[in-house]
């Protein structure tokens, strides 16, 4: 896909978004799991990776952790948009690279071909963290790449076996959900997914048939 088509991808997915769910805007059902993975990430010992000793989100009083989870909803707004899967069946890796390329392929927030959250309680947010200052909007988008990769090893944890050789045998790949790590961040709803089989025995996970 061009990055061009990437970019009408966003604009047509809100679009549609939208309109299948009364007027809500992506970003909106991205929140609660931004804000499960940035408390979570918060709660690991700084001894565990190396970028957790210095936590690049708290060097500038911009980010912090609200702008943390804000990076990460509007990563996985990004994910959902060019995928175009519901968030719990969104490649974790997918989402942690996502705003970074954007950023590094000179995509510009708040034009047409990136719009902002309008009309959403995180608009002025939104604004403020990526389209006053590339450096700024660089380094929140950096803190949500490392936040995201701290939950590939424990997905690699989870007794899953018979979900990954599903995903495997029908898919010829298994990889990190974030439907599978849900019980891990404290998201205890049902969570949408396209194949509800695929996760056939996750511990602790509820997951129901997403609308088309």
């Amino acid at each position: 896909m061009s990055v061009d088509r990437m970019a009408e991808s966003v604009r047509e997915h809100t679009e549609r978004y939208a309109a299948s769910r009364g007027g809500r805007h992506p970003l909106t059902d991205c929140w609660p799991w931004a804000e499960a993975i940035a408390a979570w990430v918060e709660t690991l010992p700084d001894d565990c990776h190396p970028i957790l000793e210095r936590r690049p989100w708290r060097r500038d009083p911009r980010i912090g952790t609200d702008g943390l989870t804000l990076s990460i909803a509007e990563s996985i707004r990004l994910a959902m948009a060019l995928w175009n899967e519901p968030i719990g069946d969104l490649c974790i890796d997918n989402v942690q690279r996502v705003l970074t390329d954007w950023l590094k392929w000179d995509r510009v927030p708040g034009t047409p071909e990136w719009p902002a959250p309008d009309g959403t309680p995180h608009d002025a947010d939104w604004k403020a963290l990526f389209t006053n200052d590339a450096a700024l909007a660089d380094e929140a988008a950096s803190s949500a790449y490392w936040a995201l990769e701290q939950l590939e090893k424990p997905w690699e944890s989870i007794p899953m076996g018979e979900a990954r050789r599903r995903r495997l045998s029908t898919h010829g790949i298994t990889y990190a959900r974030l439907a599978d790590v849900a019980p891990l961040l404290g998201l205890t709803m049902p969570i949408q997914v396209r194949e509800p089989g695929d996760y056939v025995n996750v511990p602790d996970l509820l997951v129901e048939q997403a609308a088309a």
